[in-house]
C-alpha cells in the first residue's frame, strides 16, 4: 500500500512516500510562504524523486488538526480535492500524535515516559494532548487549553513526579512557566515539529479508511473572529 503523508496544519508544511510501512521519499518545509504556495510544488517533488505518480497512490493521510486555522483549511481542501479525482481514500491524522509520532528520543526510555506535543494558541493557550510515549495512549484527550488548567491537568496524573516528561512543539515554552508552578518537572524541545513518519505512523496505527467527501477539520476551538461575533 503507498500511502502520500501530509501536514500543513501549523508553520511547517511536509509531505512523504510510504510503501508498506517504508519511507521511500520525504521533505519539509520552513518556507515563510503560504502553504497553498509551497504545499502542492513540495508533494510534486517528493513524487518525482521516489519515481511515483498520482495514480500509484493508494491512500492519503492529512493532519486534520488542531492548529493553525488556515494551515489546516489548505491541508484538508487540497487532499480532499485529491482523493476524489484519484478516487482514492484518505486517513485523518491528529496534528499532536502525529507531532509525538514524530520525535526521536532514548530507546531505553522507561514504558511509562509521558510526552506532551503542544502547539502555540496565543494568549497562554496551547492545543495539546498527553500521551504515554510507549504506546501513544491518551492519557489526557486532544483539545485546546489554558496552558495552567492543562499544568493542572498533568500534575493530577496517577505518580506523575515519578515519572519523565517530555513537552515538545511550538507550544512548550507556554507549557515550561504553567509547569513549573505546579512543580511538575519536565525537558522540553520547542523547536519539534511534525516530520511525515510521524503522520504515516498514526496513520498506519489507525488505518481507518474514509473518503475524501468524509474528510474534515479538527479545529479543537473557534477562530478569533468567531469569538469577537459573540
Amino acid at each position: 500500500m503507498l500511502i502520500l503523508a501530509c501536514d500543513t496544519s501549523n508553520s511547517t508544511c511536509c509531505a512523504g512516500l510510504y510503501e508498506n510501512g517504508k519511507e521511500l521519499e520525504y521533505e519539509i518545509s520552513f518556507e515563510t510562504k503560504t502553504h497553498s504556495e509551497t504545499f502542492m510544488p513540495l508533494v510534486e517533488r517528493v513524487l518525482n524523486r521516489a519515481g511515483k505518480k498520482y495514480s500509484d497512490l493508494d491512500a492519503l493521510a492529512v493532519t486534520t488538526g488542531p492548529g493553525s486555522f488556515t494551515g489546516i483549511r489548505i491541508g484538508v481542501s487540497t487532499v480532499k480535492g485529491m482523493a476524489l479525482a484519484l478516487d482514492i481514500p484518505c486517513i485523518a491524522v491528529s496534528s499532536t500524535h502525529a507531532l509525538a509520532g514524530s520525535v526521536e528520543t532514548e530507546s531505553d526510555l522507561p514504558e511509562d515516559t509521558i510526552i506532551v506535543p503542544c502547539f502555540d494558541a496565543r494568549n497562554k493557550r496551547v492545543f495539546g494532548s498527553v500521551l504515554n510515549h510507549h504506546n501513544m495512549e491518551e492519557l489526557i484527550s486532544e483539545g485546546a487549553y489554558a496552558a495552567m488548567s492543562l499544568a493542572y491537568d498533568i500534575a493530577d496524573l496517577p505518580d506523575i513526579k515519578d515519572k519523565k516528561v517530555y513537552v515538545i512543539g511550538n507550544g512548550a515554552e507556554t507549557m515550561r512557566e504553567a509547569l513549573e508552578r505546579v512543580d511538575v518537572k519536565a525537558e522540553y524541545a520547542n523547536g519539534a515539529v511534525i516530520l511525515p513518519r510521524g503522520v504515516a505512523a498514526d496513520a498506519l496505527k489507525s488505518k481507518k479508511l474514509i473518503s475524501g467527501a468524509e474528510l474534515s477539520a479538527t479545529y479543537c476551538a473557534v477562530s478569533s473572529a468567531e469569538r469577537l461575533k459573540k
